[in-house]
């Protein structure tokens, strides 16, 4: 099976700290992404040199990636996700898997 990855980098908001963005990020996933069509799993990082978030998610297509991404503005329970995330920070690119190593 051939997944697309999607990488997104951002920075949050003033005012906000790290353990409600991680909580905030996990209603984002529950609530919103999981219920998409081909949506596969997601994980959250951060970087502490640069202030940055890193969100890192698979989808079963580019299609239904980039169909979840478009209607995500415009629905109401990714508020709070959106209003916590300077949106001039952010980053996102979107590449197809072309293989994968799971080495025990």
């Amino acid at each position: 099976m051939s997944i697309t990855t999607e990488i997104v980098t951002m920075k949050m908001v003033e005012g906000i700290d790290k353990e409600d963005f991680i909580s905030i990020v996990g209603g984002l996933e529950k609530n919103y992404h999981s219920k998409q069509p081909g949506f596969i799993d997601s994980e959250l990082l951060y970087n502490d040199k640069t202030d940055e978030w890193i969100m890192i998610q698979h989808w079963d297509s580019l299609e239904n990636l980039r169909s979840a991404s478009k209607k995500m503005f415009d629905n109401p329970i990714t508020e709070p996700f959106v209003k916590s995330i300077d949106p001039k920070s952010v980053k996102m690119i979107m590449l197809p898997q072309l293989g994968m190593w799971n080495i025990v």
